[in-house]
């Protein structure tokens, strides 16, 4: 055991000195602390020096290693852990220890040692500071802010950062994804002064219909930053900051300033392209839909598109189209659609919607506006020689949507199944009640390949070495299994001898866990199996990618997937690969079945709003690949649920009715060549 003596600051080194009795054993000696965001991170490890000195060692913590490495936004735990012939052992105290400090001038956090149940803990804790506006300006060309900064320490001399953050969704207002930096000079007089062209919001912000972008402040000193600060504002705001005005002539943008519901500077910026299409005319014959427009005189229309609707969380996004000529007559213009050629994929989606637009010259998508004098026939079209259904229709907008439906026909054979994934999709195939006991008449499950990123499956194995067996007693044997599966890096061979039928996946585990890089070529995923055992933090960790950034987190993702769909085609089918969307709850049923709700379920919906683009882009590369989604069903979680109640585990119900989706995919057949 080692205890710790006496602390001391140093104040010529700018270091804290820990004094340890030389009746201790002592190899090395270093300071760590483990950081929990979404999950747990592998532990953060530092080594100390030590000098010798009488009677015992003193060990130097300096503190330009805590500014360096201390968490910006939150408190940082730090412990010590000493090593004794191998052996590692946490640094205690025998009793409570005094201590001088120092608020370091370049500082933004505040540091003490703290010596609860015995354990020497280093606390690092970030300095809470206000912001609020004082004035405002804006318009087409600039924004000017003048916002003061109030604090219990001084700020003066510090540099400030004005940020731009654009939210996963409006109702998300705790999550981020587009985000932009702009040095701002240094705080003088507490005061900071922004200066800025209107055109910082750039098209990067402009994702979906409605953009929510908040400004934040950040101040950084020469080794750390701060927590970023919300711009606050006060009752006078409330009359100048509401403003709006349209960007990029002919009315492509606009731009809008408000104030939040919990009086906090913030901005809409929006796409303005509706009611600049309008439909006009509409004739059905035998094979064909006739359409005509008018457009804008502004606009010059070049083609007709088609954009299947794919959702992703509240909203949605497009990633498939089709594109059809278009005629120009004298003031109007007219596309004709063949229904033996409508539907432009060959896939087995059971309902899908597609958004009709006009694609202008000026490379714009306008939507187009079915005003209330044309209406369209509730019924549905047999297309594609009879393989759809098709329906037109008004969307919410009033725009023109394309609804279709797939016509299947039955056959009968069960099959042997793969599974890649979690509890979503292999919890199906379990005897249990409370799942499906007689799942094994209809599927053989070959094998289950669990807690796996498509990131993890398509990296080489690591080739250092890594300590399984000193570990092996943190887990249960199914659990050890399953961890080594994903360092084994032998997937697609596996799938290769098992030859499936069918090969079922759900993406949660790229939607919500970590992926961790071992080396600069080979990755494992962070599970919460691995997490739970100390495994995680003796694995080497050259970097994470989490979800702190989803968008950085999709673009490299991307091209992982891109890499495991060609090699999983070359094995088994498209149209024998089954996409699970899985989904969360955000409710379940308690102890007494009444409905409850998740505390966290805001971070729950941001993690929805990933697995929606993930499966997007998933069925974007492989559109043939078939699909089983019960998120309109209903269901919800329970407390009863076997191996504990979660956002990830659901009803009863909900594994019975995806065995019967299972057969029902088993039991349509395929299309006819």
């Amino acid at each position: 055991m080692i205890r710790a003596q006496k602390v001391l600051w140093n104040d010529a080194g700018n270091e804290w000195r820990i004094f340890i009795s030389k009746q201790t054993s002592l190899d090395a000696i270093l300071i760590f602390y483990k950081e929990r965001r979404e999950f747990l991170r592998p532990a953060r490890k530092f080594e100390l020096e030590i000098e010798e000195v009488e009677n015992g060692y003193e060990i130097i913590l300096p503190l330009e290693l805590v500014l360096q490495h201390s968490l910006e936004d939150r408190e940082t735990k730090w412990h010590f852990f000493g090593k004794q012939k191998k052996q590692e052992t946490l640094l205690k105290v025998t009793e409570p220890l005094s201590s001088e400090m120092v608020s370091a001038s370049d500082a933004l956090h505040n540091f003490k040692f703290d010596f609860a149940e015995g354990i020497l803990t280093f606390l690092s804790q970030p300095k809470p500071f206000k912001t609020t506006l004082q004035h405002f300006s804006f318009d087409e060309k600039k924004l000017q802010l003048d916002i003061a900064v109030s604090s219990e320490y001084s700020l003066d001399g510090l540099d400030a950062v004005f940020w731009l953050k654009r939210r996963s969704r409006p109702e998300l207002y705790n999550f981020f994804e587009q985000r932009k930096a702009f040095p701002s000079g240094k705080v003088e007089n507490g005061h900071v002064q922004v200066s800025l062209p209107t055109d910082i919001f750039s098209e990067e912000f402009l994702v979906d219909e409605t953009n929510n972008i908040d400004p934040f402040i950040g101040l950084r000193s020469k080794w750390t930053g701060s927590k970023l600060a919300h711009i606050e504002t006060n009752s006078g705001a409330m009359e100048i900051i509401p403003q709006k005005f349209l960007l990029e002539e002919p009315f492509k943008t606009s731009l809008e300033s408000y104030v939040t519901g919990s009086k906090r500077l913030s901005f809409y910026y929006r796409k303005e392209l509706r009611k600049l299409v309008k439909l006009t005319s509409f004739k059905e014959r035998q094979d064909i839909f006739s359409f005509g427009f008018e457009v804008q005189k502004n606009f010059s229309p070049v083609e007709f598109v088609l954009k299947r609707r794919d959702p992703k969380f509240s909203t949605f996004e497009y990633l498939e189209e089709t594109i059809q000529p278009i005629t120009k007559k004298f003031r109007s213009y007219t596309v004709k659609l063949s229904k033996k050629t409508l539907y432009p994929l060959r896939t087995y989606q059971l309902d899908e919607k597609w958004d009709g637009f006009i694609r202008t010259k000026e490379g714009l998508d306008l939507p187009i506006f079915v005003s209330d004098e044309i209406e369209f026939d509730s019924k549905f079209d047999l297309v594609n020689e009879g393989k759809y259904r098709a329906q037109l229709m008004k969307n919410g907008m009033r725009n023109l949507t394309v609804r279709f439906a797939l016509a299947p026909t039955v056959k009968q054979e069960p099959k042997k199944l793969v599974v890649m994934g979690t509890c979503f999709s292999r919890n199906a195939f379990n005897t249990s009640p409370y799942f499906n006991p007689d799942y094994k008449s209809f599927f053989n499950v070959q094998f289950t390949q669990t807690h796996t990123s498509l990131i993890s499956a398509t990296t080489p194995a690591y080739s250092g070495e890594i300590p399984f067996d000193k570990y092996a007693d943190t887990f249960t044997a199914t659990e050890f299994g399953n961890v080594k599966d994903d360092f084994r890096k032998d997937f697609f061979q596996r799938l290769e001898a098992a030859q499936p039928d069918y090969f079922l996946i759900d993406l949660y585990p790229d939607a919500i866990r970590p992926i961790i890089w071992l080396d600069d070529k080979s990755a494992i995923t962070g599970s919460y199996i691995l997490e739970g055992s100390p495994l995680f933090d003796a694995i080497p960790c050259k970097e994470i990618l989490d979800h702190s950034d989803d968008e950085a987190f999709y673009q490299i993702w991307k091209k992982h997937a891109d890499e495991f769909l060609a090699k999983l085609m070359e094995i088994i089918p498209e149209e024998r690969i089954i996409l699970n969307k899985g989904g969360f709850t955000y409710k379940y049923y308690d102890e007494n079945q009444k409905v409850a709700t998740y505390q966290n379920k805001m971070a729950i919906q941001k993690a929805q709003l990933l697995w929606d683009r993930l499966n997007n882009y998933f069925l974007s590369v492989a559109p043939n690949v078939r699909v089983i989604d019960l998120s309109n069903k209903g269901y919800i979680g329970d407390f009863y649920y076997p191996f504990g109640h979660s956002f990830s585990h659901f009803e009863s119900g909900y594994y019975k009715d995806f065995l019967k989706e299972m057969i029902y995919i088993d039991q349509t057949n395929s299309f006819r060549d």
